[in-house]
């Protein structure tokens, strides 16, 4: 089974812990003798930026020669790995689909652009997004979280606009299960506060919950009872850390009529209740 990660080498039940995460490409695969096995993750896109040094990508099985200065980007659920040249330089951004769904809201154009991965030479200009990128990231001024995502749709912009039309162009096909996926993680950002069975988002898509759940444990590892929950959980926590809605009032807003049953939820799920999570939540960065 090809494994799913958060990030290359970090696979666990943790939520992505940032709006979104940057780092060098010796960071993380220099650590593994630059070679960077096939992997794939289900809820993340990245943007790849080579300015020395190079290599190969395999996407999908098929190989591509990495010659810098290069751009990479790679939609969710896509199967990639790497074998870098050592000492290669460049950044590789990594963001939650929904982060930049929500960023890329009304671009329609856009996102079906960025739901192929492509290679594409760079430039100055996208390189100049990455650095700025980079340096926001390990700052903790205010402002950080939406300065971070605008700087991330920018760029996303940009290379979207590289990407030519013609669908013929693309390096990757997507399976009629990897399209399954995609369509339901869609209908979950759309739908996670008022739709929370496997069995409404399975009627959705014309597929049994049986059938939606194994498509989602034999990609991702997790069920669709998993993944749901998560995003609901995952909610909570940006309410809590981000704003003083009572804690009642955010569990009615995330579908809960007894705000006792969503405190029990959450306290499963976190080991915190929601009042002792909000109470600690200087200590806790989320998206």
């Amino acid at each position: 089974m090809i494994p799913n990660y958060t990030l290359y080498g970090d696979q666990n039940d943790e939520l992505f812990p940032d709006i979104l995460h940057c780092e060098s490409i010796a960071a993380r695969s220099g650590k593994h003798n630059w070679k960077i096995a096939p992997h794939r993750h289900h809820a993340l896109h990245q943007f790849f930026w080579l300015s020395s040094g190079g290599g190969t990508i395999s996407i999908d099985g098929k190989r591509h020669s990495l010659e810098p200065p290069v751009m990479i980007t790679l939609p969710a659920l896509v199967v990639h790995g790497f074998e870098f040249i050592r000492q290669t330089k460049g950044w590789v951004i990594t963001i939650p689909v929904m982060v930049l769904e929500d960023t890329l809201r009304q671009t329609a154009e856009i996102k079906q652009k960025l739901a192929t991965p492509f290679l594409l030479p760079g430039s100055h200009y996208q390189q100049v997004y990455f650095e700025q990128i980079a340096e926001e990231h390990q700052m903790m001024e205010p402002g950080r979280q939406q300065r971070l995502a605008h700087l991330a749709g920018l760029l996303a912009i940009d290379i979207a606009r590289q990407i030519p039309s013609a669908p013929s162009t693309h390096i990757s096909s997507v399976s009629r299960q990897y399209s399954i996926l995609r369509h339901f993680l869609t209908l979950l950002e759309e739908q996670y506060k008022s739709l929370h069975s496997v069995a409404g988002y399975a009627g959705l898509l014309n597929i049994t919950p049986p059938h939606l759940t194994r498509i989602c444990r034999q990609v991702t590892g997790k069920s669709a009872s998993e993944l749901i929950q998560g995003r609901l959980v995952l909610e909570a926590k940006r309410s809590l850390v981000y704003s003083r809605m009572p804690i009642s009032e955010l569990a009615y807003s995330l579908g809960y009529d007894d705000p006792a049953h969503f405190s029990k939820f959450f306290l499963r799920h976190t080991g915190l209740s929601p009042r002792h999570f909000r109470d600690h939540s200087d200590l806790v960065t989320v998206p």
